[in-house]
Formats: structure tokens, sequence, C-alpha cells
């Protein structure tokens, strides 16, 4: 099947916008969508700030995003683009499966995570899946997600609310929720709300304590889970 969309009525090429800061991994990546009909490859970004300004102006039907980006990384670039282009899907391409990036791509709207692993005709069925309105993550993305997302039940015991009990956070400790959930460290925290690095180190220990885990991703997941973001 062409992986065409419909546009009042009729078909039309997808268009792509491929982000990556290897320049070898996106001449590679376009000339195989130059043989696959119905598609097209209409801008390329180096960057994370290069591609919100190239979503911007070319408004492109799917984003494929590396993660590890200079200048702005992939899950904050996912973020600004998922708010100002709505009809855009974004496909996260990685070669690593760390558990921030997962997370954090997941929190910025991202509408599928695949490795760069993936065979080529599976990307072009990922690609058309999303497309159609759907969401796609890796088997062995998957798998970690789920893993992260379940529930710790204390004693075997199942809450009758069929959910655990939410702790009370602070505006300022939603914040630093939300931003851990993207993946930010404390210094970009601190950048981000204007506050010494000292006091996002103890803000980043009350949420951690308040949601009773050990780490950032354990305080993400379970955010995402809980809706607490």
């Amino acid at each position: 099947m062409i992986p065409t969309i419909l546009d009042n009525g009729k078909q039309k090429t997808v268009q792509i916008l491929l982000v990556d800061d290897h320049t070898l991994i996106r001449r590679g990546m376009k000339g195989q969508f130059s043989l696959e009909p119905g598609f097209s490859v209409i801008g390329e970004a180096g960057d994370g700030a290069q591609a919100i300004e190239l979503a911007a102006q070319l408004q492109p039907d799917v984003v494929l995003m590396d993660i590890d980006l200079p200048v702005m990384d992939g899950i904050r670039a996912t973020q600004q683009i998922k708010s100002s282009c709505t009809a855009t899907r974004i496909l996260a391409l990685s070669a690593f499966d760390n558990d921030t990036q997962v997370m954090g791509m997941l929190a910025a709207g991202a509408d599928g995570y695949c490795l760069k692993t993936i065979e080529w005709e599976q990307l072009i069925a990922v690609i058309q899946l999303i497309l159609q309105g759907g969401a796609y993550l890796d088997p062995q993305i998957a798998q970690k997600v789920a893993r992260m997302l379940k529930p710790t039940v204390v004693s075997g015991e199942i809450p009758e609310s069929g959910g655990l009990e939410q702790p009370v956070l602070s505006n300022r400790e939603r914040e630093i929720l939300k931003l851990i959930a993207k993946g930010y460290s404390n210094q970009e925290i601190a950048k981000e709300l204007y506050l010494s690095l000292g006091t996002v180190k103890s803000y980043v220990r009350m949420v951690l304590n308040k949601l009773s885990v050990d780490d950032r991703v354990q305080a993400a997941a379970l955010a995402v889970r809980e809706g607490l973001i």
C-alpha cells in the first residue's frame, strides 16, 4: 500500500522532516525515501533549534527526530513542535533505549519511539500507523515502559480505588516534576525556572521523597502513570 494521507478527499504525498546531527545518516535516509512512492523529504535539520524553525516553516506531516542533538535536544524540540504544529506527527528515532530519554520523549508528546536498528519496511509501516492516529513503541521500549509504569503494591494489597493515592505537590514542585519528566538536568531546570542550582536540588529531593521513589526515572514514570503532570 502506498503510504499517503488524505487531503480533502485526495491522496497527498507524505512530507517528512529529517532531524539528525549526522549528515551521512540524513543523506542515507533521504536516498531511501526517494525510492518510496508517496514520500517526500522536504527538509533536514542537524539540531533541535533548526528542527523547530523548519517545522514551523514547512509544516511537515512527520518529523523523524533524533534525541541526542546539539544546541537543543530532541525532547525539548519535540515539545515545542507539538505545541505549535498540532497536526505534525513526531517519531523518535534513537540509537539508545535510555530510560530518561524514553520517558522524556513520551512526556513531550512523541507519537512513537523506534530504535535505529529497525528494518526499513517496518519503519515505513510505523510512519503509516502514526499518520493514521496510532502510536508505536519499539517492543524493547514497550517492555521497559511497562515495567516503569507498573504500580507498586504494598503487602500484596490492591487499592480499592484502582490506583495509588496521589501525593500533594506544590505548584513549584509540579513544575520541577514536569521538567524532570522531560529529561531536564538540574542545571537546565535552574536556568528554565530562574532558580539557583542548590534550590533546584532541594526541590528535586522533596519531589522524590513525596513520590516515594529512588530516582528521576521512577519519578517521571509515576508522574505519567498517575496523571500528576
